[in-house]
């Protein structure tokens, strides 16, 4: 017989029956009617027909196991006996199935967020042959940087040709305005990236329409377009093509679009629009740097092969170049490292750094071992729940068994039940992550740097589920599996021998790692809530209410001797407005993140060498410190004539004091700044206003200096007495009305830039105190069932206890005596696993150690509490069990 009918078989098995059943009476009757015409009575021949083919059951059963696969048929029965038995217990079975589903979810979002942002390879053909440049830098902080100047990647590229293919790619800013020729200058938000000519072909990305950029696209205004925003956008028309659009000023002609799925390089952010580098005869111009520099590695060559091509051409850059390192502020005593600097050739597989990455990496990784103890626990809670059900069913195995089942059949039967709710769970957790994980995302960023990962559900994610529905399965389904299947039939079928056993056995290990998995979430949840608390807390120096910031643009950048009458009549215009009751400008804001850009101009006070510490510097205008609310320790605020280009006025703040001025007064003193400009520039300072945070949360009070800033344009600080918002409109119109030169390109409140500088903290905050929380009131449950399991294999000897003169006090410590130490063996183990991942969160804690008292206190007296709140009903019901009631089974 073939094995498709067999197949077939498996799935028709009641069929099957009737057929083998009625072909073996066919061979009855006819063997009967054989004996008859040989001259037998009927009933003698119906007797010896049957007696000839034997026991009729046996034989119906080995010609199955011809007719079809018969293990598969054993699956597919215990399938369909495990489906009645989790209806029959709907209520439990959906409690567990949420329970676990919830689990699963947790760890498919973080596994597709680590997989999008992280793991997954590009696409584009061998990825794995793709590498890009980096080299270490001796700043302060000490991290490896990928730009690369036009004359550095000039050279890169004659020397590489026989190692590897380079192009240079732009990292991608913030959302940028475009303007399209059907639009009628509506403006439309997109994140665009230059890349050398050459890059599309090197990465081997094929057009959808169209063609993409090619190395004689350089200096030409031609764009191509990402395949989602052309679907977005366009409606995937091919009229595109040849269609124009406005950036920066520049036109730019459309002419192909990139096939779908590429998005670019740099995981975290999706590009919208490339541009071929605009300025290449310039070849020291800003616009030729790069900020990358990829390439693909030649057949047969290694990574250090092309390393040492390119170190050679790096070396003898630098040692020719010392005046860069110099002139961007590098210390000195670093200069021998710097011409030294090895280069790195990093695998680009996956992609480059970025910010997302950078930021969320770690956290990410964190949050999958979170989800990864919650999963755990939800199965030791299942695993649980298993047990006590397995006891409940001992008379039912015991006959199982007594009757010729085998422990492996039985076992089978428990796993695929098992199995039942895993699946189910996974399915529910599979569209539990694509319902959450879009969310986290939009949380990873601000909405003005918005960060986008393809979180698809794939083969990657769909396998990733399926083998968290096989370890779940294994994890919570064999030890009760086990247990069942080992149960005595001699044992088990006495009457009530159940229900008098004390025995919880095999539920306290699992009791024991579920409190221990709980409390380690609990700890790490409790730290970085702490820690959130902290760094939203803390000082800012300034006033963050009813603030708002004013993006402010040229239309038509030009600098002049006269700017600065322009910005002082744009703040009046601004401040004649009824409710607004100051206004201040800076060239940037205050508290832009870990990334934002800071000024470090190098100082030198008379008679003294450069300082070796730079200040930060912050050109501002008259009125800043009102509108942000900065008090004036001493001397004057800038004033209106502060503002022209030959003023030397300064404010600075009291760290400057206290590090270059100890002891002395310090109005009146001057000092020269040195930036770009080779000439140094004079100061003079007028004030002193007090430390704030200038770029985030967590850092400490720098010396900074406030210069003056005259341009109309930067950012415009408004404080009004009530919404800003709300006068936001009227603030538009007067700053357009001022000066029909400049253009307001974003508005955000202060108080919501300083929220998007501890996104990260906030994120981690949230999910670890959700799970912390999750983890918590999976373990009370655990320990209520367990609880109410002991007590009710208990209640006769209870009520014996009762019925000789016990006290309630005493049945109640009887019950929860027997976890007690269980809970605290948990707990230990908990507290140490607590304190050695808390050195993996080190870095996202802020003023908060894993050691501190509070720390440990609040995590453990909650712990306690939800414990004592699960222990009381099992122990309530166990101090009120009526004797009679308890004996009346005998």
């Amino acid at each position: 017989m073939s094995w498709l009918s067999r197949l077939t078989n498996v799935f028709r098995s009641g069929r099957l029956d009737r057929d083998l059943d009625a072909e073996l009476e066919f061979h009855i009757k006819a063997r009967t009617e054989e004996l008859i015409a040989k001259g037998m009575s009927p009933e003698d021949a119906a007797r010896e027909a049957r007696r000839h083919f034997g026991n009729r059951l046996l034989l119906r059963e080995s010609s199955r196991e011809v007719k079809l696969i018969s293990w598969l048929e054993s699956v597919f029965q215990d399938t369909r006996f495990g489906l009645r038995m989790l209806r029959k217990n709907a209520g439990v079975t959906a409690a567990a199935v949420l329970s676990l589903s919830l689990a699963v979810g947790a760890c498919t979002a973080a596994f597709s967020l680590i997989d999008a942002l992280i793991l997954r390879p590009l696409p584009v053909p061998d990825p794995g042959q793709l590498i890009y440049c980096s080299y270490p830098t001796f700043g302060p902080s000490l991290i490896e940087s990928t730009y690369t100047g036009a004359a550095l990647f000039d050279r890169f590229v004659q020397s590489s040709g026989q190692k590897v293919e380079l192009f240079g790619i732009s990292y991608p800013g913030p959302l940028q305005p475009i303007t399209l020729d059907d639009s009628s200058d509506e403006e439309e938000s997109v994140r665009s990236q230059r890349i050398s000519g050459d890059g599309f072909r090197i990465l081997g990305v094929q057009p959808a329409i169209g063609r993409v950029l090619t190395a004689s696209d350089d200096g030409r205004r031609v764009a191509v377009l990402n395949h989602s925003f052309w679907v977005r956008r366009f409606g995937s028309s091919p009229t595109v093509l040849g269609r124009w659009l406005g950036f920066q000023g520049r036109q730019f002609q459309i002419v192909g679009v990139v096939r779908n799925g590429f998005d670019g390089l740099i995981p975290g952010y999706r590009m919208d629009v490339w541009l071929p580098n605009t300025n290449a005869s310039a070849s020291r111009g800003p616009s030729s740097d790069w900020d990358q520099v990829w390439g693909r590695l030649k057949p047969g060559v290694r990574s250090e092969q092309a390393r040492q091509a390119l170190q050679v051409v790096f070396t003898n850059y630098r040692r020719d170049h010392t005046d860069e390192f110099i002139g961007s502020g590098g210390p000195p005593d670093q200069l021998p490292n710097y011409k030294n600097a090895q280069l790195i050739l990093s695998p680009g597989a996956s992609g480059s750094p970025s910010m997302v990455r950078m930021d969320f990496e770690r956290p990410l990784w964190i949050l999958a071992t979170v989800v990864a103890l919650v999963l755990l626990i939800a199965c030791s809670n299942i695993a649980n729940l298993l047990v006590a059900r397995a006891a409940a069913r001992e008379r039912e195995m015991a006959m199982r068994i007594s009757i010729g089942a085998g422990r492996g059949r039985l076992m089978q039967q428990l796993l695929i039940e098992s199995g039942l709710m895993a699946g189910g769970a996974c399915l529910l957790g599979l569209a539990i992550a694509a319902a959450t994980a879009p969310s986290i995302v939009n949380l990873l960023s601000p909405s003005d740097f918005p960060a986008y990962l393809d979180l698809q559900i794939g083969w990657r994610v769909l396998g990733f589920v399926a083998l968290i529905g096989i370890a779940t399965t294994l994890l919570f389904g064999l030890a009760p599996a086990l247990h069942a299947s080992g149960v005595s039939p001699h044992e088990a079928l006495k009457a009530g021998g159940a229900k008098q056993s004390s025995k919880i056995g095999l539920l306290r290990p699992l009791l024991a790692s579920q409190v221990g998995f709980s409390f380690v979430v609990l700890f790490l949840g409790g730290l970085l809530l702490i820690s959130f608390q902290k760094l939203t807390s803390v000082d800012l120096g300034f006033s963050k209410d009813r603030v708002a910031l004013f993006d402010i643009r040229m239309k038509n950048p030009a600098r002049n001797d006269r700017a600065h009458l322009a910005a002082l009549q744009l703040l009046d215009s601004v401040r004649r407005i009824p409710t607004v009751q100051a206004a201040g400008m800076s060239m940037t804001a205050l508290v832009g993140g870990n990334y934002g850009w800071v000024m470090r101009p190098g100082i030198r006070f008379p008679g003294h060498q450069l300082e070796s510490v730079k200040p930060r510097y912050l050109p501002v205008s008259t009125g800043f410190f009102e509108t942000m609310q900065m008090r004036l320790v001493d001397g004057r605020d800038l004033a209106a004539r502060d503002m022209g280009p030959e003023s030397t006025a300064v404010v600075v703040n009291q760290a400057f004091v206290r590090h270059y001025l100890s002891g002395e007064n310090p109005l009146g003193v001057r000092f020269e700044m040195f930036d770009d400009d080779p000439r140094p520039a004079p100061q003079e300072i007028v004030g002193v206003v007090q430390d704030a945070k200038y770029n985030n949360l967590r850092e400490a009070t720098s010396p900074t200096v406030y210069g003056p800033w005259g341009q109309p344009d930067g950012v415009m600080e408004v404080r009004t007495a009530g919404n800003p918002m709300a006068v936001a409109p009227a603030i538009r119109q007067a700053i357009n009305h001022s000066n029909a030169g400049l253009r307001v390109t974003n508005v955000t409140l202060q108080s919501t830039r300083i929220n998007n500088s501890v996104l990260r903290e906030r994120l981690m905050a949230l999910l670890a105190g959700f799970f912390a929380i999750v983890a918590v009131v999976l373990a009370a449950i655990g320990l209520y069932g367990v609880l109410s399991y002991s007590v009710v294999r208990r209640t006769k000897e209870i009520g014996i206890r009762v019925a000789l003169g016990a006290r309630q006090l005493g049945v109640v410590r009887l019950v929860i005596s027997d976890v007690m130490l269980v809970i605290a063996v948990g707990l230990g183990i908990g507290i140490a696993g607590g304190f050695a991942l808390g050195r993996f969160v080190s870095t996202l804690l802020f003023e908060v150690k894993a050691s501190d008292f509070w720390s440990l206190a609040l995590p453990l007296a909650s712990f306690l509490l939800a414990c004592a709140l699960a222990a009381l009903p099992p122990a309530f019901r166990a101090a009120h069990v009526d004797p009679i009631v308890a004996l009346r089974e005998e």
